[in-house]
């Protein structure tokens, strides 16, 4: 039996190029795929977008909560994994890191991710002491590339 399927086989020949309906058939999928990708790709750029105003957005809300309550926050950076996964670190100087009064702002950062987060945005927010030793190219070069325009 398996000897016919194969000599079968070897017997089919493509149809003519004058079979419209099939070449039609093809060319719609194939221009359909890549509309199909096409738009993908610029829902996820314009989602890109949108989820880094958030980042913004997120990040005054942030720096606002840490001037209430007498922080000094220096600058915000973010870090971009894709389109919907977003780093915010926040830098503050080493002394108020390092009052047991910040020790509640952790609290508030994490109440802020857990509002902000959704099926097409999840960010993660930390917080870095800065001293004399702190260098923003080591930042950036750790894929921080974005910072807040003061």
């Amino acid at each position: 039996m398996d000897y016919v399927i194969e000599n079968q086989a070897k017997t089919w020949i493509p149809t003519s190029n004058e079979d419209l309906f099939t070449n039609q058939l093809i060319d719609a999928y194939l221009h359909g795929r890549k509309d199909g990708i096409e738009l993908i790709e610029k829902l996820k750029q314009e989602k890109l977008n949108e989820n880094i105003n958030k980042s913004g957005n997120i990040s005054k809300r942030l720096i606002r909560v840490l001037k209430d309550s007498s922080f000094s926050p220096i600058d915000a950076y973010l870090r971009v994994h894709s389109f919907d996964r977003f780093d915010i670190m926040v830098t503050v100087p080493e002394e108020d890191y390092l009052k047991d009064e910040f020790l509640d702002m952790y609290g508030i950062i994490s109440d802020i991710e857990a509002k902000s987060n959704d099926d097409f945005y999840k960010a993660f927010i930390s917080i870095c002491s800065t001293n004399n030793h702190f260098e923003e190219q080591i930042v950036a070069s750790d894929g921080y590339t974005l910072k807040l325009a003061k």
